[in-house]
């Protein structure tokens, strides 16, 4: 009798949980699935390759919807039992609180344990394997980068096009810019191509343009406030993007908590960047058992929330997550800036929720 039960409460919740990460999670990753699909739709990236992009790109948001979807689960698990009134009937049967919360504590505490080693080792290794990838196809397919009417960054320089053409490897309205200083004056001196049109290939880690119909302009050195003009027919034009390709500063995402202990180490405590990576340390922490809080928050008020349950237990979750969130937003501000130390910041959203849970679960024992 016992175990049906408590495997009725697990399947009840399992079902919640499911569609609630799923639906966190798409949420999430929505911006990524567009980008992804541009990819293969628009720049002639390979579906496997976008494929494996996508599976790469779901371990790093797991970390956040996880905790959401536990809520989601639990609110809607309890509160589904409480609008039928099976939670009255299984009390009638002498079973207490803590027995109809066993099942699901056990279950996240589990859960909890799996995120410590997801966080600090897996997560950052899919990361890493996607950033290594995302470079790879920055390289062989170059258009993969550029959008139509915007300015791409590729190595030292900033390129323009007004049309994109990804299946032929074709740019039209081209501009090409870059800043350099004078070795003599130490003045920084503009320069530009333009050209009607391009075709560009990669060679080696080498971006190929075979620019038609332009100019080169810069500004004369002699006489700053004259621009030389060289005009071409056609023109060959290289940059080197197989060590330089700008994908922004993600290597804290990327590093094993190991290696992020070993970063802080060598770090002095004068140097602001130990707070980021301390940050990133205490934040996988705090991500990992922040299930378990979270759940004893969400069991009373989803046992408490009687008719409308389902409802209540939605609005609910939406609303502890929230708070929460927010909370962790603070966190990590104050801890980032070392106003107080991470060790001890990070920790508030779980300290409160915490808190907040026990006062429930008193209140839900003497009713």
């Amino acid at each position: 009798m016992i175990k049906i039960l408590h495997k009725y409460i697990v399947k009840e919740f399992l079902s919640s949980f499911m569609f609630g990460l799923i639906v966190f999670s798409i949420t999430i990753l929505l911006e990524q699935v567009i980008m992804l699909m541009n990819l293969f739709l628009s720049k002639g990236v390979s579906f496997w390759i976008v494929a494996k992009l996508f599976l790469l790109v779901i371990p790093n948001i797991l970390s956040l919807t996880v905790p959401m979807a536990i809520l989601f689960g639990v609110l809607l698990c309890y509160g589904r039992f409480s609008e039928d009134n099976e939670i009255t009937i299984m009390r009638s049967t002498g079973i207490d609180y803590k027995f109809l919360s066993a099942p699901i504590m056990v279950f996240v505490i589990i859960m909890s344990l799996a995120l410590v080693y997801f966080n600090h080792s897996f997560s950052p290794s899919t990361f890493k394997y996607f950033r290594t990838l995302y470079k790879q196809i920055a390289v062989e397919t170059p258009l993969a980068k550029f959008n139509e009417k915007t300015i791409t960054e590729v190595g030292e320089y900033k390129i323009y096009a007004h049309k994109v053409n990804s299946k032929n490897n074709v740019l039209s309205g081209v501009n090409i810019y870059k800043y350099e200083k004078d070795d003599k004056t130490q003045d920084i001196i503009p320069w530009r191509i333009a050209s009607s049109s391009a075709t560009v290939k990669v060679d080696k880690g080498i971006v190929i343009f075979k620019l038609f119909n332009g100019y080169w302009q810069r500004t004369d050195p002699k006489q700053p406030e004259n621009m030389l003009h060289i005009y071409f027919a056609s023109y060959q034009f290289e940059i080197s993007v197989a060590s330089n390709i700008n994908l922004g500063d993600m290597t804290l995402k990327e590093m094993k908590s190991s290696k992020i202990r070993k970063k802080i180490k060598t770090l002095s405590k004068d140097d602001m960047q130990i707070y980021r990576y301390k940050n990133e340390y205490w934040l996988r922490w705090m991500l990992s058992i922040a299930p378990i809080f979270i759940t004893l928050v969400a069991i009373p008020i989803g046992i408490m929330s009687g008719k409308g349950g389902k409802a209540v237990g939605f609005g609910m979750s939406l609303g502890i997550l929230f708070i929460f969130y927010m909370l962790l937003i603070v966190s990590l501000n104050i801890g980032e800036k070392g106003y107080v130390p991470s060790a001890l910041i990070l920790w508030l959203p779980n300290l409160v929720t915490c808190v907040a849970g026990i006062l429930l679960f008193k209140k839900m024992s003497k009713k």
